[in-house]
């Protein structure tokens, strides 16, 4: 083989091992992400189960399906997967993130952890020193 025809050759890609993710086959676990651009980092847990009840939070009987949780509460799952997949978390983060939204909303309902779904507002978010 010339050397002309090494370079005119097209070869296909191949993918290397552990490269990238698969939107379309979820990982239960635990992953942090922003909600929206500019806002807080938030905790999710993405998990495999039955759906619970949003009012009573009891597990419904009905068929089993991914679910995600944001700080706790439930959202949508196709709002946060794959988008969270990129910083994966342990427990104990995600239970960090949640009591920081949870503190918010007691202590400084107008903060940034209080809402978490909003941007930073630099004009009037508390100054850290």
């Amino acid at each position: 083989m010339s050397r002309r025809d090494l370079y005119n050759t097209r070869r296909e890609w191949v993918k290397p091992e552990g490269y990238g993710i698969a939107a379309d086959h979820p990982v239960e676990g635990y992953y942090a992400t922003r909600l929206r651009f500019g806002a807080v980092r938030v905790g999710i847990r993405i998990w495999y189960g039955p759906p619970h009840d949003p009012w009573t939070g009891e597990e419904m009987d009905r068929s089993w399906r991914w679910q995600a949780h944001v700080n706790g509460r439930y959202i949508e799952f196709d709002r946060v997967w794959p988008a969270c997949v990129k910083e994966p978390i342990d427990d104990k983060e995600y239970a960090y993130l949640s009591s920081l939204q949870a503190w918010g909303e007691e202590h400084a309902p107008h903060s940034p952890h209080a809402q978490p779904n909003k941007p930073i507002d630099m004009l009037t978010a508390p100054i850290l020193l």
